[in-house]
């Protein structure tokens, strides 16, 4: 990678737009990167934390749900506390024109529904730091100045707030050795739609894919670049591909940018990309934490508790393809979680790739699929004509072995499915399967103990199989 080719920090829209749902307005000035490197003032009960415990600091105004998956999320604009002891933020008061006050609406809510999703998707909890004080007493997603405006007590929630982050940071890097930062916000802009920031601005995310990828200027500012330049899929692909969060979460029915519908905002369009909490708690300036910043809109997502549930399980869902569709990385517990997608577009090809013979042609037409396509031949034929995932194994183990398919009423109902230890190794198992019934989801073929480090791989034959059509779709293994 070429490091000397970092460009000036650049930052939020100039486009700021306020509405009754309450809106995140981040104002480019406050977010010195210089901020990212600052020392945190221990304001915290001291460790260790438990998972599904409540902590607060001495003032009780930020609150720290501890976790035990590699996954942090953190609202900081959407308490609704307003001390008569600490005074309202004014431009007098803080010495700047700076100053935002208007919550977040519904966001504290939205936080804590989206930690229930996490542990009802996968039986684990996500860390989770609010601030539990109204926007116009304390920003703590500005830095310190800004954010407190010296009183004492503000500065204390404030060094409290990101003593937290940090203390889950230490926890999700002690246990899992990485792990991935989500600073949840929501906007009042007239598109409803979601904003993804990786603190990239609009102007960048309207570059061709080309020149996103031409040059590593682009992933180096980024809020995810220790696991972009870990990977082989390309950095738009990342931003706005077929496996994208904004991608996935689109398919889930909330539009988002970037994605491979919505690439980039238009330059009349206000966007978000990030503000001080991501630059100091993502990997911006590197670092085993990567992460984004969400912006949410109102209808739809925020405005009650059906949608807000409804979202968050969403959010969830989608978290758990992204994170292991391009960095191997299980939303659980952090272990190796390969998927082998049939589009090696959509695959990190260091440890996921897929090879298949000229009898399988590209399909597309059915909303089962995973991610954007699908292989597809029928069910016989005189040849042992394969399809085979490879998924590499860079540590011994005990593996869950998943499939996953589209099903229809002219698939086969005996499937071929091989799984073999190396690639023209040992088979482990000799499987058929029903492609009629189970579509669109995962399958556990079974689990099985990879003793070698090197190429695994999940053959699939079409001259095995029985009559009717045979798919071809994508491989999750998962190291337990």
């Amino acid at each position: 990678m070429n490091t000397s080719a970092i460009r000036p920090a650049r930052w939020l829209l100039g486009v700021l737009a306020l509405a009754a749902a309450a809106a995140c307005t981040d104002d480019p000035t406050s977010l010195a990167r210089s901020a990212a490197a600052a020392e945190p003032r221990l304001a915290i009960p001291a460790g260790p934390y438990v998972a599904d415990s409540t902590y607060t600091g001495p003032s009780g105004y930020i609150e720290y749900i501890a976790g035990n998956t590699p996954v942090i999320f953190a609202a900081p604009h959407g308490g609704s506390l307003t001390p008569t002891e600490i005074p309202t933020r004014t431009e007098t008061l803080c010495d700047t024109t700076e100053i935002v006050t208007q919550a977040d609406a519904n966001t504290e809510a939205l936080v804590r529904e989206i930690r229930t999703a996490f542990h009802a998707r996968t039986g684990k909890y996500p860390h989770v730091i609010i601030n539990r004080l109204h926007r116009s007493k304390l920003d703590p997603n500005r830095s310190i100045g800004t954010g407190a405006c010296g009183d004492a007590e503000a500065e204390t929630a404030w060094n409290e707030y990101h003593d937290f982050i940090d203390a889950a940071k230490a926890t999700v890097l002690a246990e899992h050795g990485r792990g991935w930062f989500t600073d949840i916000h929501g906007h009042g802009h007239t598109i409803q739609r979601l904003e993804l920031g990786y603190l990239l601005e609009g102007s960048d995310l309207r570059q061709t894919n080309a020149t996103l990828d031409g040059s590593s200027a682009y992933e180096i500012e980024s809020s995810f670049r220790t696991f972009s330049a870990a990977t082989s899929v390309s950095f738009s692909g990342l931003l706005r591909g077929n496996a994208s969060l904004g991608t996935l979460l689109a398919a889930e029915g909330y539009p988002s940018v970037p994605s491979t519908t919505t690439a980039a905002p238009t330059t009349s369009e206000p966007y978000f990309s990030g503000g001080y909490s991501l630059q100091r708690h993502g990997c911006a300036g590197g670092g085993s934490i990567c992460g984004l910043q969400i912006e949410h809109n109102y209808t739809g997502v925020r405005d009650n508790a059906t949608n807000r549930a409804t979202y968050a399980a969403a959010l969830a869902k989608a978290y758990e393809t992204y994170l292991a569709q391009n960095f191997s990385f299980s939303l659980g517990t952090g272990a190796h979680d390969i998927m082998v997608d049939n589009d090696n577009a959509n695959n990190d090809t260091t440890r996921a790739k897929f090879t298949w013979t000229s009898s399988w042609s590209d399909a597309a037409g059915n909303t089962e699929k995973h991610l954007n396509s699908f292989r597809l031949t029928d069910g016989a034929g005189p040849t042992n004509d394969g399809a085979a995932f490879k998924f590499y194994i860079s540590s011994t183990g005990s593996y869950k072995v998943y499939a996953w398919w589209p099903d229809a009423s002219t698939r086969t109902t005996s499937a071929s499915y091989r799984i073999f230890e190396l690639d023209g190794g040992t088979m482990l198992a000799d499987l058929t399967v029903n492609q009629q019934a189970n579509g669109g989801q995962w399958n556990l073929l079974g689990t099985y103990t990879f003793g070698q480090v090197g190429w695994g791989k999940v053959l699939m034959s079409r001259s095995l199989a029985g009559a009717g059509t045979l798919a071809a779709d994508a491989i999750r293994v998962v190291k337990q």
